[in-house]
């Protein structure tokens, strides 16, 4: 007898089996696979540890950038220091789209393969870099562009493998990016102090280097019937609205997303003069974020987007981040009231990089998937490259008035959740549906 699935996002109908693994459904008039079981989770393990090492720099940037900007490199500006790491995920996410595209059409291991080996050779050099612009070949252009081979892959994988759990396996697979970012912040402070640049990096570049190596051992591409034979397409069939509204969501909240994990140790300093600079306490509210951040990947994006709708949470992250850093960030003056703007935009702030491929496969399916999710990775790239420079300029031009900074930062964040409705309303416009 045929099963009707009600609770899945959109008609499903389930083919009777015995063996649920292997029998495709029709959802959103595409073929694809329920749940994958055991081996599912082995998958999203491994797209953990890949998030924990390639999107954690991203978020531990600001520990390296305060490294630069007090011992290596005084004379530099933080807006230069700033794009130096912005580079590396401008990067990361403008080849997105082209090496989605790649990982459909080659497919997913051999791509993921080459990008872990060029990562690694990219943190290994940059253990040896002495000036900026060395920095800025090694950590800026030659990573982003490692990083941004597998990025879309193992971003999508999750949704190969799930389709009940889609929303909670993909925030348990990003969730390695607050994680690694907190572990690693903490690392990578103590080892600075103590040991220097040059041992710091040769020790994080072989940590990152077995982690990369597991997380390959457990990942594996699982894809529907016929996907060899099919033609590839470079973005949905239909080209519409709810599209451009997701791509400029992301496009201009980016840019404030990132602005207090690349000054919040400049920060800390300015607002608690009184503890010492080389203190971990400088550190800490960085590295709770970064921990909050993962908690809200791992644990509450998956329950929000169960609970109101994937679309829905997606807008709700832009929409929280925005509020608490514009009414916030703006009047955190104290070390403990720091703190709990951290807490609280580590929550909520992050949602939306766990949902970005569960919304792109609830709106356009899953043929292609890792192309269309590449799409929206790319129009994260202009905000990846300028969003925290542009904070840094404003925080410098302003006579270092943090007000303007959390504005302008926050402010971009409301404008990226404004846009997000657009493609809410579209696909549903019941005001309290869950989309």
């Amino acid at each position: 007898m045929t099963e009707l699935v009600t609770d899945a996002p959109l008609s499903v109908v389930q083919l009777p089996t015995d063996n649920l693994e292997n029998t495709p459904i029709l959802e959103n008039s595409e073929w694809t696979y329920p749940d994958g079981g055991a081996r599912a989770w082995v998958v999203v393990f491994g797209c953990f540890l890949y998030s924990a090492t390639y999107m954690s720099w991203n978020w531990t940037w600001g520990i390296v950038q305060d490294h630069y900007h007090t011992v290596m490199f005084p004379d530099t500006s933080l807006g230069i220091l700033s794009l130096v790491g912005c580079t590396s995920n401008f990067l990361q996410h403008a080849t997105s789209y082209a090496t989605g595209g790649l990982g459909d059409r080659v497919g997913y291991m051999p791509v993921i393969a080459t990008s872990s080996v060029l990562s690694f050779v990219a943190y290994l050099v940059s253990a040896f870099s002495t000036k900026l612009w060395h920095i800025v070949l090694t950590q800026g252009v030659f990573l982003g562009l490692a990083q941004g081979l597998a990025m879309p892959l193992f971003m999508s994988l999750p949704s190969q493998w799930f389709l009940r759990h889609r929303g909670a396996a993909t925030g348990l697979s990003l969730g390695g990016s607050g994680i690694g970012a907190g572990i690693f912040s903490l690392i990578m402070r103590e080892l600075f102090v103590r040991i220097g640049y040059k041992r710091t990096m040769l020790i994080y570049s072989g940590i990152v280097g077995g982690l990369l190596l597991i997380g390959y051992m457990c990942i594996k591409e699982r894809r529907p019937p016929g996907y060899r034979t099919e033609k590839k397409k470079w973005l949905p069939d239909r080209i519409n609205g709810a599209f451009y509204s997701i791509a400029l969501s992301v496009f201009f909240g980016i840019f404030g997303f990132l602005s207090p994990y690349h000054f919040m140790d400049t920060y800390v300093k300015q607002y608690a003069p009184a503890i010492d600079p080389n203190s971990l306490s400088i550190a800490l509210p960085l590295v709770v974020m970064c921990f909050c951040g993962m908690y809200g990947i791992l644990m509450l994006s998956g329950k929000a987007a169960d609970a109101f709708g994937p679309i829905n949470a997606f807008f709700l992250s832009f929409f929280f981040g925005g509020i608490l850093q514009t009414l916030f960030w703006t009047f955190a003056r104290s070390y403990s009231s720091i703190m709990v703007f951290c807490v609280l935009n580590g929550l909520t702030a992050s949602w939306f990089m766990s949902l970005l491929p569960v919304v792109c496969a609830k709106l356009f399916g899953l043929k292609g998937l890792s192309t269309i999710t590449g799409f929206m990775i790319l129009a994260n790239s202009p905000g990846q490259l300028a969003g925290a420079p542009l904070g840094g300029a404003i925080y410098e031009s302003t006579e270092r008035n943090w007000v303007a900074v959390s504005c302008y930062s926050g402010g971009m964040m409301l404008l990226g959740s404004m846009c997000a409705l657009h493609a809410r309303f579209s696909h549903d416009k019941r005001i309290l549906a869950r989309v």
